[in-house]
Formats: structure tokens, sequence, C-alpha cells
């Protein structure tokens, strides 16, 4: 199976997952909608459940490696954060099915129980790749180490998190470039909250 062919099944069954939940999804409907027959969507997937599956962990293994990547690298924390920042951006806006998808799934609207142990094994690799990223920060002294990092490392994600969704952007009428955002939570996360 070709990465286009794989990424086109996951985006078209994103999209119809979101839109009608599992239960109201079928097969034949995803294989309609890709203009292919139902055989050949099984030739991919051998089931429903397994292109549910892969909607999920295809999206949060690229997440989550692309953290894992960063926490690696020897950029300073602001380079990082920048590049964790425009990723969260362009993620909701690069996959709006798939985003729309793990929305009602987080907020428990979704239609089907999702393997929660998976889910969390990917939240604590998220985690603990910025937590290794806001730790090595501390320690090149680019950030304060009068706080743990446990503390630190999820309200950085929490903020980044709620001031990048395009839900949030709505409805706090935030109207600026991407580029205009990023430097303003950059320039928040450098100097606090505090009146300088």
């Amino acid at each position: 199976m070709t990465d286009t062919t794989h990424n086109k099944i996951l985006e078209v069954a994103a999209r119809i997952f979101s839109e009608k939940g599992y239960i109201g999804t079928s097969m034949r409907e995803i294989a309609e909608e890709l203009d292919i027959t139902k055989a050949a969507l099984y030739y991919h997937f051998p089931s429903k459940e397994a292109i549910f599956s892969a909607c999920l962990t295809y999206s949060l293994d690229s997440i989550v490696c692309a953290l894992e990547k960063l926490s690696e690298s020897e950029n300073s924390i602001w380079d990082n954060l920048k590049l964790m920042i425009m990723g969260m951006c362009n993620y909701s806006t690069d996959n709006p099915h798939t985003f729309k998808l793990f929305k009602s799934i987080v907020s428990q609207s979704f239609d089907k129980e999702i393997d929660k142990k998976m889910l969390h094994n990917y939240f604590a690799r998220q985690q603990k790749a910025v937590q290794t990223m806001i730790a090595n920060g501390v320690k090149r002294g680019e950030l304060r180490d009068d706080i743990p990092v446990n503390i630190l490392a999820p309200a950085i994600t929490g903020m980044v998190h709620h001031t990048t969704g395009p839900k949030m952007r709505q409805m706090s009428n935030i109207n600026y470039t991407q580029d205009e955002q990023i430097n303003y939570l950059i320039k928040l996360l450098k100097g606090g909250f505090a009146k300088q």
C-alpha cells in the first residue's frame, strides 16, 4: 500500500467518522467516497475497526514522534517551542477532520469507546517528550529553575494547546497571522504575566 493511498483512506475515513460517528459509518460508504470497490478497501484494511484504529494511531504517532524528535534536538527551548506551537497550529488546519474526530473523542461525545490504554500511552509519551524538552531548557539556563518541570511542562503545553486550536481562536477573536500569534506566545512564555 502506498503512503498516498493509506493517507487518502485515513483522510476520508476520518471525515466520515467525524461527521457520522462510528456506528453511522460503513465500509461501503468509505469505499464509495474513495471511488474504489469494497474489496479494494478490504485489501488495505480488514475491517472498519482497523480503519478507525489507524485514523487514531497514525495521527497520534506523527504528533508524538515530532515532539520526541524536538526533545532530542540541540535547539534552544525557544526554537523548540516555536516549532511545537507551529505544529499545533498547523495540525488543526492541515487535518481538520482528524482534529474534529479527536475533539469529539476527548469530549466523550463520540459513539464508540476507544482503547484508553493506547490513548494513555500516547499522551504519556507526549508529556515525557515535552518534559524532556523543558528540562533541557532548565539545564541550559534558558528557563527558570524555581518551578518543577512537571508543573512547567503541562502549563506550557496547556497554554499553547488552548490558544492554537481553531475553536479557541474563533471564540477568543484571535485574528493574527500564525507568525504574530507564535511571537506573542513566545513573548508571554519568556516574560510571564506580570507587568515588566
